[in-house]
């Protein structure tokens, strides 16, 4: 008996690949699109520096200061201080310190000629005549007479500092004589002073015309100038000659007067 063929197995169909509706994105597709991402970047970050904080996050209508506005008075508020001191502190009481009042010196009242009576305080301070006062011509006291009509005894003292030296008044005064007709002293100042409550005169003879500083009358400090060296009148050479006198108006000798109060 034959038995029945088992069918043969249809033959298996092919399967086919869909093909998505999308096309394949390809580099060239994506690049334009990371541009543009890039640039709007770019143009953020361009505007976050450039542009105030304030005036690009301020949407809720509110006014918002700007920080550009100027800056309002501070306001300094300070917290009271207080000192605590143990109780076993000591509370010392300084002694009361003396001290001793004396009175001024009054003043000398001096009669000055076309102005009247002048007060001359007391000055405490005393300068050579001439910065250079080492240079010397004639001291004080007997001499041969260096010139006809020149004197035998020499009233004063001859500082040799050189022509056109300022010559300065040797302490506080008063101008009574400022001439340039002295006679023998050719151009002259006179000044008064006040010195440790004695009356002094000093006279500045032979110094050049035109250079006259001062005038009767005015009252003039140590170290003051009162003109410049010369050699007007009875002179045999550019020089200073000094004088100085009491109220006697007997001369004595000023360069000792001066070294022993000036050193």
């Amino acid at each position: 008996m034959h038995g029945r063929r088992a069918a043969a197995p249809a033959p298996a169909r092919p399967r086919l690949k869909r093909r998505s509706a999308r096309p394949a994105r390809s580099g060239r597709a994506v690049r334009p699109k990371f541009s543009a991402l890039a640039m709007s970047f770019v143009a953020a970050m361009m505007l976050a520096t450039s542009v105030p904080a304030l005036a690009v996050t301020a949407t809720d209508g509110v006014d918002t200061a700007s920080v550009y506005a100027p800056a309002g008075e501070d306001t300094v508020t300070y917290a009271p201080q207080s000192v605590e001191v143990s109780e076993e502190a000591v509370i010392s009481t300084l002694a009361a310190e003396t001290y001793d009042v004396e009175a001024a010196p009054p003043p000398i009242v001096s009669e000055v000629a076309n102005v009247g009576s002048v007060s001359i305080a007391e000055g405490d301070a005393i300068v050579w005549p001439v910065v250079t006062w080492e240079k010397r011509y004639s001291g004080f006291g007997p001499r041969e007479a260096p010139c006809g009509g020149c004197s035998t005894f020499h009233d004063g003292i001859d500082f040799n500092p050189g022509d056109g030296t300022p010559v300065m008044s040797i302490a506080d005064g008063v101008v009574v004589l400022s001439t340039e007709n002295g006679g023998g002293l050719g151009v002259n100042v006179e000044v008064q002073h006040n010195i440790g409550g004695e009356l002094i005169t000093t006279s500045y003879g032979h110094m050049q015309y035109g250079s006259l500083a001062v005038s009767v009358g005015q009252r003039v400090t140590a170290g003051q100038q009162l003109g410049l060296v010369g050699t007007t009148g009875q002179s045999t050479g550019p020089h200073l000659h000094f004088e100085i006198f009491r109220g006697d108006g007997v001369r004595f000798d000023g360069f000792a007067w001066l070294s022993e109060r000036i050193g």
